[in-house]
């Protein structure tokens, strides 16, 4: 995939969260709504980065908050990696590209 597209796939997945968050603090819960996308995106982001990749992706999106949590991740020499939309990319593109 190239960075282009996967940057408009993941800003697009950001925003969408964005509103997502602030309409749950209005009490309004989405999640019915949501959720066949979010595995429509799994599914395709799997496919292109195998089940490794995607564990990647979900972790920087979801559990890091699209790289502006506090979580740190770093390879074996302890350097950060995934920490920017294209240091994901590039892990993902390296190692994680399904051939």
């Amino acid at each position: 995939m190239t960075y282009e597209r996967f940057l408009k796939v993941i800003l697009n997945l950001q925003k969408q969260s964005f509103v997502v968050d602030k309409l749950y603090k209005l009490n309004i819960d989405t999640i019915h709504y949501n959720e066949p996308y979010d595995i429509i995106i799994a599914e395709l982001i799997t496919e292109i980065y195998g089940v490794d990749g995607y564990g990647w992706f979900a972790w920087f999106c979801y559990e890091n908050d699209f790289g502006h949590g506090e979580l740190i991740a770093t390879d074996e020499d302890m350097k950060p990696i995934a920490q920017s939309f294209e240091s994901l990319w590039e892990l993902l593109e390296l190692n994680h590209k399904v051939k």
